[in-house]
């Protein structure tokens, strides 16, 4: 079945924000100070590389070649936590802006899961939805055990 208009229109908007979320996450690991956090960021952005495959797979696979604007950049090189101090950017601030976007995209992910047609493609964008949902955990996890988080 080929995608509608509609499906291929939230897969390319989804696509963008895994682009955004790769990016985000590379350079946020590149910024971080602790190197715990510098891990959680390279991880996120290696499944957020799995998310972008995913997508342009079903993309190509239904005849739609994707170009995109996000798609090619130059990978932040090193260690720039020494931007941190003068950017005023902080650790907290990088897991809470990160976990920002994550409710961010899980919700563009229901109104795609939502409003696909293919069973297939359907059942691809709600295991990539619980695995941002699971990418949310991970970031709410580090804010609260850090005391940036509180639920009271």
């Amino acid at each position: 079945m080929p995608l509608t208009n509609k499906e291929q229109t939230l897969i390319e908007d989804n696509l963008n924000a895994e682009y955004l979320c790769v990016r985000k996450y590379e350079q946020y690991a590149a910024m971080a100070s602790d190197q715990n956090l510098k891990q959680v960021f390279t991880d996120l952005a290696n499944r957020e590389v799995q998310h972008v495959n995913t997508l342009k797979g079903i993309l190509s696979q239904n005849g739609v070649n994707s170009q995109n604007i996000f798609e090619s950049y130059n990978k932040p090189q090193g260690d720039l936590s020494n931007m941190q101090n003068n950017l005023g950017i902080t650790d907290a601030q990088l897991l809470n802006d990160a976990l920002s976007t994550e409710k961010h995209v899980s919700s563009s992910y229901n109104t795609a899961v939502l409003e696909s047609v293919d069973p297939n493609i359907r059942k691809q964008l709600q295991h990539i939805q619980q695995e941002e949902q699971n990418h949310a955990e991970i970031l709410f996890k580090e804010m609260q055990s850090r005391g940036w988080y509180s639920v009271k």
